[in-house]
Parts: structure tokens; C-alpha cells; sequence
């Protein structure tokens, strides 16, 4: 899309035979000299730019059909029919900027999610392992994004997200959650086995994405598959049991469970030597103390 055109334009003579010469502006008889764009002409004063007034007749100026600008401002300057114009200065403060480079953009732009680019700024930012730059033009590509970046799909598989784009063999299968195919150069996630929109793979408690983000897998048994459950970090350390013993929660490793309790792996110890009992053989005191089975012999060997 063309958002400005950049254009020049000269002063002519009228000749003094010529006395039919009217401005496409204020409607007045051109008496002597007149300038002119897109077949049209206009007296040097009403030539002006759109902002500050300014003629733009004998020198460059700026022009667009399709820029925003204060709508109060230009009709009174500007007529409906007319193109908006502006001089050099006034442009920059109202030209669109790429989005990767913060220059201005004078001629054809590149939009992607809403953002504006030049098209030789539009390119892969995949870098190999070597450190060579893809820059793959995205103009007429399907883009890849992930984190405020873009990537060609060669640069994009690539990538250690736990999200590809769908390859051949994938547009077969369907989304394990809508259950719902995939469409040509759409994201996929994938996880022992299963397929799913990145938009599917989310949260069963706060519904967010959970897509080449951590997450946490629940399920009763390997036989139902349909129980399984996944969260988010935030919503995993909200459910996770606390440790009886140091009263932090059990986000992660192996939990030791005893009489309806829940231990760390390693606060689940000797009261004796401090190792770690796991799920070896041990003994609790009278007085609700764990002894390994090592120490829990000595002490009785000692009591005799």
C-alpha cells in the first residue's frame, strides 16, 4: 500500500492570451504564473501544504490520499478533493515509522500485526549457528512470530520452542483439544504424541497459552490420557502441598508422603545422621521422630 508519494513541482508562465486559467482551489483566474500536479493547476499561494500553510510550488513536497491527519485542519486548508500535501518538515512529524528501523516511511510500507515496516526491513531474524543473519524477505511469506520477532518457517523449526510450524504429515492429524485440523503454515504444539493449536494448549485453570512456555503435566494414569491436566507454573506452585516439615511448597522433584503428610525429598530425613530416607526402611519414634534403619539398630543396640 502506498502511504505517501514524494513529488516536485515547477512555476509556468500564463501566457497573457491565455486568460481562461483557473486554480483547482479558489476557483480564481490564474493572471500570470501557476503551478501544477496531477493535471491540475493552482496559484503558487494556494499550493500550499496542509499543515502549516507553507507553498510548495517550485520545490519537493509530499503527498497522500490515505494518511490520518486532524480532519478540522485540512478542511480548512485542504478541499475533499484534494490530496493532502505536505512540505518536507511538517511530514516527518506526521509520517509512519518502521517499526524495526524508527525511519520514516516515504513510499510502500509492509503491515503486520497492526505495525508498519519498511519492506527491506521486513525480513527473517533467523541467525544460524554460525551467527549468519537469514533475512529472508516476509513480504509475501508466512510470517512466524514469537516474541515481538518474526521468522521464515525454515528459521522458525528451528527454534528450541516447543511450537513448529505444521508440517505436511501434521495437516493430517487434528487439534487434540477442538479437534479441529491445522491449516497450511499454521503453528503447532506438540507433546508426547499429541497436536495442538498453540490458542488450545493452555492452562486447565487460568486458560492461558501454555506454548514454549514451562508447564506442568497431571494425570491419574497412563491409561487416561483424557484426565490429563496441564498448568501453568503460577497455577502449579498455587496448587502445589506444602512440606510439613519446612512449610515451603513442593513445586517440583519427588514428594515423599507418610500418615497423609507431605514431605521434600530431602526434609523426609534422619533425625539421627540427617540422610535422606527416600523410600528406604525406617522407624518412627515415640516421640514422632524418623530414624533410619541403621540408626534405629544402634539405638536399640545402645538401649540394651
Amino acid at each position: 500500500m502506498v502511504e505517501t508519494q514524494k513529488s516536485s513541482t515547477a512555476l509556468q508562465q500564463i501566457a497573457s492570451s491565455d486568460a481562461s486559467t483557473i486554480c483547482s482551489k479558489c476557483g480564481e483566474k490564474i493572471l500570470n504564473v501557476m503551478t501544477a500536479d496531477e493535471n491540475k493547476v493552482y496559484h503558487p499561494h494556494c499550493f500550499n501544504c496542509s499543515d502549516c500553510g507553507k507553498t510548495l510550488a517550485g520545490g519537493f513536497f509530499y503527498k497522500s490520499k490515505n494518511i490520518k491527519f486532524d480532519e478540522s485542519t485540512i478542511l480548512s486548508r485542504n478541499s475533499l478533493n484534494e490530496p493532502v500535501r505536505f512540505c518536507e518538515t511538517c511530514f516527518k512529524k506526521v509520517a509512519p515509522k518502521c517499526a524495526r528501523c524508527q525511519n520514516i516511511i516515504e513510499a510502500s510500507s509492509v503491515v503486520w500485526e497492526d505495525k508498519k515496516f519498511h519492506e527491506s526491513c521486513f525480513t527473517c531474524v533467523g541467525v544460524d549457528k554460525n551467527g549468519t543473519q537469514c533475512q529472508k524477505p516476509m513480504k509475501d511469506e508466512p510470517v512466524y512470530p514469537l516474541n515481538d520477532k518474526w521468522y521464515c518457517k525454515g528459521c522458525f523449526d528451528k527454534l528450541d520452542t516447543g511450537v513448529s510450524a505444521a508440517a505436511r504429515d501434521i495437516l493430517s492429524k487434528k487439534c487434540r483439544q477442538c479437534y479441529k485440523e491445522f491449516a497450511p503454515g499454521s503453528l503447532v504444539s506438540e507433546y508426547k504424541g499429541d497436536y495442538y493449536h498453540p490458542t488450545c494448549f493452555i492452562c486447565s485453570q487460568c486458560n492461558t497459552s501454555i506454548a514454549s512456555k514451562s508447564f506442568y503435566h497431571q494425570s491419574k494414569s497412563d491409561d487416561q490420557r483424557s484426565e490429563a491436566k496441564f498448568l501453568c507454573e503460577n497455577c502449579h506452585i498455587q496448587n502445589a502441598q506444602e512440606c510439613t516439615e519446612c512449610k515451603n511448597k513442593i513445586v517440583s522433584g519427588e514428594a515423599i508422603g507418610f500418615e497423609g503428610k507431605q514431605y521434600h525429598r530431602s526434609c523426609f530425613m534422619c533425625r539421627n545422621c540427617h540422610n535422606e530416607i527416600g523410600t528406604s526402611h525406617f522407624f518412627k519414634t515415640k516421640d514422632g521422630k524418623y530414624l533410619c534403619q541403621n540408626c534405629s539398630i544402634q539405638q536399640q543396640q545402645q538401649q540394651q
